[in-house]
């Protein structure tokens, strides 16, 4: 199964949260990659032959599919790739509220300053400066699709439509992970980008590029 989302909606921990708090799903790990920055990292499969995870965006479905029934259990990884028509069930992490689009732009804009992770080739990625909305019109999948707006996703509502995709149980537990989350990048967002939610987008893009600039750190 795949979890589709632009970067800065929550992916790695939406999944994280999940398979370490049920014993339904197989993964290789699930880690806190940044403290200071509230940053996760999560990857599914490790490789038969070697010590190292097979990177997400390197995962074909019949490679899921593979080490799924390996493991005896169901997997779930991640993707960005919104343009590939895919054979596996999909979640699409999103949502339709603007003010939440700009909210994930921004954090993932804070959690890539640590340039030791951001990189392409030992290369720091530059600094974002637009901000992404993605349209509901296009379908990924030939199979199972549940769109999950990240808006109610991390305060905790609607919540029983992922249950059923999943056939989990979202305990108290992954619900009060999820609120400290939520909880300790509201800290970062007023850290970084005080009072956001009445800047200008050219303001906060501008903010985006000076504050990658000037923060920046290599782990």
């Amino acid at each position: 199964m795949l979890i589709l989302y632009t970067g800065g909606f929550h992916g790695e921990f939406f999944i994280g949260n999940i398979v370490t708090n049920t014993d339904k799903f197989h993964y290789y790990y699930f880690k806190v990659r940044s403290e200071k920055l509230n940053a996760y990292r999560y990857e599914a499969i490790k490789l038969d032959d070697g010590p190292y995870p097979i990177i997400a965006a390197d995962l074909t479905d019949d490679d899921i599919t593979y080490y799924s029934n390996k493991y005896g259990k169901t997997i779930l990884t991640r993707t960005h790739d919104h343009l590939t028509i895919r054979t596996l069930p999909v979640i699409r992490l999103y949502s339709e509220d603007v003010m939440y689009q700009r909210r994930a732009t921004l954090l993932r804009s804070i959690k890539f300053l640590d340039k030791s992770f951001n990189h392409i080739d030992g290369v720091p990625n530059p600094p974002i400066n637009h901000f992404n909305v993605w349209g509901m019109e296009y379908k990924h999948t030939t199979n199972a699709l549940l769109y999950v707006d990240i808006k109610d996703w991390l305060h905790n509502k609607n919540l029983e439509k992922i249950e059923d995709f999943l056939e989990i149980e979202y305990t108290q537990t992954m619900k009060d992970a999820v609120t400290q989350y939520y909880e300790r990048d509201n800290v970062l967002l007023d850290k970084y980008f005080p009072n956001w939610q009445n800047q200008s987008n050219k303001h906060l893009i501008d903010e985006m590029i000076r504050i990658d600039k000037e923060f920046q750190f290599l782990g």
